[in-house]
Formats: structure tokens, C-alpha cells, sequence
């Protein structure tokens, strides 16, 4: 007798974004998304702290402000990369081309104004569909990105806020994840360390990089009013609070890097224009190369000691700056891809 297999196979789970026009009005999925997602919906059920005249909880809990949160997690691919520095760093960005089947997406953050953010649905589950679930009003709080020593695919980690979420909701089907993915190696990135923002991108620290992280955080500031409508706990929007992008680099002990640890423990700051860029050796058309690049400003904090294999090597870490003489702001993102659209 056929005995069938038990529900809720950890194989068949799925995570799918589609792009909201109007906030708050969550939409159907249009992309599954090749990553793992762990999401998190808290409702803060809270028992009374009062005096009950009791020693165990004598009365039902309430309900507080529901956080909707997740955590995506898996290599990064230069198709999928716009959602998150959407989510994450500007909203709105159309890109250029197509040119040689190629499009460019530009990511230029403002540092004296709040950019919007580009604002997503979401849908998790696997095959038990009463536990599928939707959310809606998505953006990204924090993104780390980890090239490793290995030299593999760029690793991502992104933290997501959800502005509503509803349980049990079913997910849009006949999505799949694309098949050929143009993955973007850490052995395809380059390091650059320039003295001025103008030569931003010029001198490559060559034969020294080993692995590097780049960590950029919102500090989301979570809207919500009290407007007497069934609605409660809604979330109402976002605010952007205080960035920050700290970028933490290990290197071989090259005349390049041993430089740049003279710049850490000189008397005065010594600014530095750090770009990381990365072309695949993918092609997109004829000639045109799938590419991530990320620019930014900033100074040495620390520097500490490492191994890697039989070799010590230094580990540097920066914390990055606005500076007004970047033309593309304090943190450009350029990606060049296949997708004229999220």
C-alpha cells in the first residue's frame, strides 16, 4: 500500500518578490528568488504585569505592534542584485540601454536628502499550503555582503521589514528560479584604493585582497499612527535614520596593504575612495559582461591580525563618509545585467 510522504518538506520551500505600486497594497509574486528565506512574524502577545492576586498569569494577554521580519541568505547573482540595493539604497532607478542586450542600473544614494525606497511583496512557504504566507510594504533594514577567501560566488545576507503580513495566504504559482545564473565571483573582483575622489576607481591593490565584507545598515525608522481603523499596527512607512557602511578587508601583507596600514596609524585621518568591482567573464550580448561595482569614501578604523593558510595577513576595516566631491554620492552602486525591469 502507497504510503504517502509526510507534509512540509524543507526541499520545497520558496521565496517570491513582486514590486508594489502603491504602499501598503501588497501584489502577486512575479520572481522566485534563487535564496533562502527565514521569516518571522511577531505579534507581541504580552501578559499583563499587574497585581492578580494570584501566583500564576490570571489574565489573557494583549496584543502590541506586529513586527514582520526575515532574513534572506545565498550567493548573489547580478540578475537579483537590484532588489536588493532597491530595497535597500534607492528606489525609483530605471535602468539604461538596452546596449548589446545589456542594461545599467545606477544606485547613486543621497546623503542630504532621503531617497525612496523601491518597495516589495512577499511570499514564503512550501508544498503545505495552509502555511504559506504574504507580506507586503518590504524594503531592507541591513545588507552584508562577504567575498570569499575561497573565491566562490559573493555571499548575501539581507535583513527584511515587512509593513503587513497575513497568514495563511497562498502563493502565486507557476513561478520557477532561473536555471543559468550570472553569479558574481569573488575571484572577478578587483579592490581599488585611490587618494582622491576624482581617481576614484584607478589603482588596483593587485595580488593582495584575499576576501573582504561590506556591511551597509538602514537604522529604519518604522512609521506607524493611531487612526482608530482596523487597520491596527499597520505599519505607515519608513524613515531612513543614521546609515552606516563598514567594509572590512583581509590582505596579504603586500607593499599596497602594508600602505595603507601607515595611512590607519598615521597622525591625521588619511581619507580614502574604495570601489569594488567585479566583471564576470558571462556574457550578456555580443560583448557587454555582467558587473557589479560599489564606490564609496571612508577611513581605517582598526587593523588586527590574521592567518590565512600558512601566511599571516592583515585584516583592515573602514567606516565610510560623505563626501561631496563624490559626483555619485556617498555609497554608488552600478549593475549591469540582463533585466530591464524587477
Amino acid at each position: 500500500m502507497p504510503v504517502s510522504a509526510l507534509p512540509g518538506n524543507v526541499r520545497f520551500r520558496a521565496f517570491q518578490l513582486g514590486k508594489e505600486t502603491t504602499f501598503g497594497t501588497p501584489v502577486p509574486a512575479t520572481r522566485r528568488m534563487p535564496w533562502r528565506f527565514n521569516p518571522t512574524i511577531d505579534p507581541h502577545w504580552t501578559t499583563p504585569d499587574v497585581d492578580a492576586g494570584t501566583l500564576d498569569p490570571a489574565i489573557a494577554p494583549f496584543r502590541q505592534a506586529t513586527d514582520a521580519t526575515g532574513q534572506s541568505t545565498g550567493p548573489l547573482d547580478a540578475d537579483h542584485a537590484i532588489y536588493l540595493w532597491g530595497a535597500l539604497l534607492k528606489g525609483g532607478v530605471t535602468p539604461t540601454g538596452p546596449t548589446d542586450s545589456a542594461y545599467t542600473w545606477q544606485y547613486s544614494a543621497a546623503a542630504t536628502s532621503a531617497d525612496p525606497f523601491e518597495i516589495f511583496s512577499g511570499e514564503w512557504g512550501d508544498e503545505v499550503a495552509g502555511d504559506q504566507m504574504g507580506f507586503g510594504g518590504g524594503v531592507l533594514d541591513q545588507l552584508q555582503l562577504e567575498y570569499p577567501q575561497d573565491l566562490g560566488p559573493v555571499q548575501h545576507t539581507g535583513d527584511w521589514r515587512f509593513a503587513t503580513a497575513a497568514y495563511p495566504q497562498a502563493m502565486t504559482a507557476g513561478l520557477d528560479v532561473p536555471r543559468d545564473l550570472p553569479w558574481l565571483y569573488a575571484a572577478d573582483t578587483r579592490l581599488y584604493v585611490d587618494d582622491v575622489a576624482g581617481s576614484i576607481g584607478i589603482s588596483p591593490l593587485v595580488d593582495t585582497m584575499h576576501g573582504a565584507s561590506v556591511q551597509i545598515q538602514n537604522n529604519l525608522d518604522v512609521k506607524r499612527f493611531a487612526n482608530g481603523s482596523n487597520a491596527n499596527f499597520a505599519v505607515a512607512g519608513y524613515g531612513r535614520g543614521a546609515r552606516m557602511l563598514q567594509a572590512t578587508f583581509t590582505l596579504a601583507k603586500s607593499t599596497p596593504a602594508l600602505a595603507e596600514v601607515v595611512r590607519w596609524l598615521n597622525a591625521n585621518p588619511q581619507e580614502r575612495f574604495v570601489a569594488l568591482d567585479t566583471t564576470t567573464r558571462k556574457l550578456i550580448g555580443a560583448s557587454s559582461h555582467y558587473s557589479h561595482r560599489i564606490r564609496f569614501a571612508g577611513y581605517w578604523f582598526t587593523r588586527s591580525e590574521q592567518a590565512v593558510n600558512s601566511n599571516s595577513a592583515i585584516q583592515l576595516v573602514m567606516q565610510h563618509i560623505y563626501d561631496p566631491n563624490l559626483a555619485n554620492g556617498p555609497i554608488d552602486v552600478r549593475v549591469v545585467n540582463s533585466r530591464s525591469g524587477y
